[in-house]
């Protein structure tokens, strides 16, 4: 009677009577080693998209059988890599580049997939059928690092904490609803679509702070509006204003303008700056004087100005 295999790893069951005096090293190499290569092993899968089915070979070194799928590749669609319809566990590493194509691990029948995260790894099973995470997200309670970032985090609903203590929390964007956080950090817009009982989009119950950036000193000073909301700037001789960029309408803040020691510096305004009555004031002159001016943008072209003059 013939050797059989195993279903999951495919290694050699001998037959009473099979392979006289080759025993030994078939046991070696179509178990021993087999076996090895299931718990240890990393395999490194390349893909440049499409489907890429992993071999699956009896008493003998395949794809399917190592514990670790290191998936490479520059692709130029999205990736599917099949792996057999039996029982196993896999961790996946994700290191392909090209695009923002995905990677999706499945069997031939499955009806349930996964998606393995870009730049990642994740541990995944076969249940003989589908293939699902071995580490569900749901029910997590905090993450930590040693020596590292908690990678992006999407999240399918509002994103709320009851406190940060001594943390922050630090984001590019915000997509859903935001409840209380203690310390909120972006470092682009963030768009609040939340409604509090009170009917306003935005309660500060504490204080807040827009820092004061400082403009450099030139014939024409520039302003870029996505910098700051309160600007500084110490005249050096007789300047112009120059037209701010990345102007959103409804922003507002205030300008500094501050004399040097020498003072007698004069300031004129781009068009697009609006005063009272179309006329611009006449700074203060003095010597390290320093007028206020606020300001409410309106549009791209008309920003409009109020003057605090020799504040002391």
């Amino acid at each position: 009677m013939p050797s059989t295999y195993t279903t999951r790893l495919r290694l050699e069951k001998q037959a009473d009577g099979e392979n006289a005096n080759t025993w030994g090293d078939r046991l070696n190499q179509q178990v021993i080693d087999m076996v090895d290569e299931a718990i240890g092993g990393v395999v490194v899968v390349s893909t440049t998209g499409a489907t890429t089915s992993l071999t699956a070979t009896n008493g003998a070194a395949d794809q399917s059988r190592n514990a670790v799928l290191r998936i490479e590749g520059t692709l130029g669609s999205n990736s599917t890599i099949v792996v057999p319809s039996v029982e196993k566990l896999y961790v996946v590493d994700n290191q392909t580049t090209g695009g923002t194509y995905t990677v999706k691990l499945k069997t031939a029948v499955t009806t349930t997939n996964v998606i393995a995260p870009r730049g990642g790894s994740k541990f995944i099973y076969c249940d003989g059928k589908n293939v699902h995470n071995a580490v569900d997200p749901v029910g997590v309670s905090a993450l930590s690092t040693e020596g590292g970032a908690v990678g992006p985090i999407t999240v399918g609903g509002t994103v709320s904490a009851t406190a940060v203590d001594s943390t922050r929390v630090i984001t590019t964007s915000i997509s859903s609803s935001i409840t209380d956080t203690t310390k909120l950090f972006a470092t682009t817009a963030i768009s609040v679509s939340a409604v509090d009982s009170l009917g306003k989009q935005l309660r500060i119950t504490k204080s807040a702070v827009a820092d004061i950036v400082s403009l450099t000193d030139a014939s024409t000073i520039s302003v870029n509006f996505n910098s700051g909301q309160n600007f500084d700037v110490r005249l050096g001789g007789n300047r112009n204003l120059g037209a701010p960029t990345n102007v959103q309408k409804g922003q507002t803040g205030s300008f500094f303008i501050r004399q040097d020691g020498t003072g007698s510096r004069t300031l004129s305004f781009n068009a697009a700056y609006d005063f009272v009555g179309g006329t611009a004031p006449t700074l203060t002159t003095t010597a390290s004087a320093v007028d206020r001016i606020d300001y409410v943008v309106l549009s791209s072209s008309s920003v409009h100005m109020a003057a605090s003059l020799d504040v002391k």
